[in-house]
């Protein structure tokens, strides 16, 4: 089985939209349900919020198997932005929608998988039980 081609033609669209003297714009579905974090939350309300990844609005982008980090300025406030894979709908050019979209899963909306509560309930078995004994 492959891997997910996502982060390489994220990449890969990212340096095509750069290198064409375009802003790159990455378009992100349901941002409020625990997709993306490092943005103000006023930003989340929407059922898409639209980011600008150009080198001059970011720094340190990131892309890989999980999703996009980086950091920018929001209002002036320094801020470590993430954004799951799953929720990344598209990547395309300011000056001209040109880019690439991609076919967002309908349990986005959902939000992230939570963990379960048998996992849970396991570490906090083995949070009760000490190795150590009490002497008198």
């Amino acid at each position: 089985m492959m891997t997910d081609r996502k982060p390489y033609l994220l990449e890969a669209i990212y340096s095509w939209i750069v290198d064409n003297d375009c802003t790159p714009h990455l378009v992100i579905a349901h941002p409020g349900v625990g997709w993306v974090s490092g943005v103000p939350e006023s930003l989340l309300q929407d059922e898409m919020l639209v980011l600008n990844i150009s080198p001059t609005a970011t720094q340190n982008l990131h892309i890989d198997d999980q999703g996009c980090s980086f950091a920018t300025r929001f209002q002036g406030t320094p801020c470590d932005v993430f954004v799951a894979l799953p929720a990344v709908q598209a990547l395309v050019a300011r000056e001209n929608g040109e880019g690439m979209h991609f076919i967002v899963d309908e349990q986005v909306a959902d939000g992230p998988e939570k963990p379960t509560n048998q996992a849970k309930s396991s570490s906090d078995k083995s949070k009760s039980t000490s190795h150590l004994k009490i002497i008198k």
